[in-house]
């Protein structure tokens, strides 16, 4: 199941099927497999408020928030975690339908010197659960911090200075992240982190997914670019530009949660409403869709 979420709805792709309309969707995210084989949750982050999990030929409700200030959503086995505006952590248990504040970021030590050049207060752009179950949260900009104990406690591992636009987790303590200054990873389950823009065109990376070995990443001239490209690589190898099946440049940014693999698969969704898919982990990308209906914000493998 490839689901997309765009400006006005939420669709599989696979089965050319609308799961929701009339919603802006900001996030997708899906928990661990459970045990024998069964397809995993998947839930979405819809208008900023409410949290909805993907069911059959539609949506369900989850939980709502109090207010509509949402930006990310990631999984773990228990709870799901919302980022939301002003750099704030919710989690909510996705069973009883309740949403509680992680009170422990709040009050993360130098949280005053975060700032934010789009915006008056920063976001919570970002988020990620790797195997282990370590938190990574994306702030922007605030640097990326991490947690063992589902919020309880956290460590800095990325400085602000990084201006991180997206942190992804794959398999076995791999941990990748697209930022201003180009491609960081982890193979420690994000705990130190190596930087590269080695193959960029430039180093202004805003979208990013590992699946094995492979990290794909977006990279363009800058926030107001006519130039953003799409790259493929070994993780801590040297990147390649995508460009068999997909354009080798877009008139804009490809932007955070715009890029997803997994299991031999990648997909790529364009502002402009354009879908680009891989079934050979991304040496040949064919577009699945002439457009879909309002501006691609995320692709998901579900």
């Amino acid at each position: 199941m490839l689901l997309v979420g765009t400006t006005d709805h939420l669709e599989d792709l696979d089965r050319q099927l609308s799961l929701a309309e009339d919603v802006r969707v900001v996030a997708v995210a899906r928990q661990a497999p459970p045990p024998g084989g069964v397809r995993p949750p998947v839930y979405a982050l819809v208008d900023g408020r409410r949290i909805v999990r993907v069911e059959g030929d539609g949506v369900e409700p989850v939980v709502r928030l109090d207010e509509a200030t949402g930006q990310s959503l990631a999984a773990d086995p228990r709870v799901l975690v919302v980022g939301v505006a002003g750099a704030g952590l919710v989690t909510v248990d996705p069973e009883a339908g309740t949403a509680e504040p992680v009170t422990a970021f709040s009050s993360l030590e130098g949280r005053d010197e975060w700032g934010n050049p789009a915006a008056p207060t920063p976001d919570l752009r970002s988020l990620a659960v790797t195997e282990s179950g370590a938190w990574l949260v994306n702030v922007h900009v605030g640097g990326v911090w991490r947690s063992t104990d589902r919020g309880s406690t956290w460590t800095n591992v990325v400085a602000p200075e990084a201006d991180v636009h997206e942190v992804s987790a794959g398999n076995g303590g791999t941990v990748v992240a697209a930022a201003a200054g180009g491609l960081g990873w982890s193979t420690d389950d994000g705990v130190t982190w190596e930087w590269t823009d080695d193959g960029l065109h430039a180093a202004y990376c805003r979208a990013v997914a590992v699946d094995g070995s492979t990290v794909f990443v977006t990279a363009s001239t800058g926030p107001s670019t006519s130039d953003g490209r799409l790259y493929r690589g070994p993780v801590g190898g040297r990147l390649e530009p995508c460009v068999h099946g997909v354009p080798a440049s877009f008139p804009f940014n490809l932007d955070t949660g715009c890029v997803d693999a997994r299991h031999g698969q990648a997909a790529l969704g364009a502002r402009d409403g354009r879908v680009f898919r891989s079934g050979d982990g991304g040496e040949t990308f064919e577009q699945v869709t002439e457009r879909v209906g309002g501006q691609v914000r995320v692709v998901r493998f579900g």
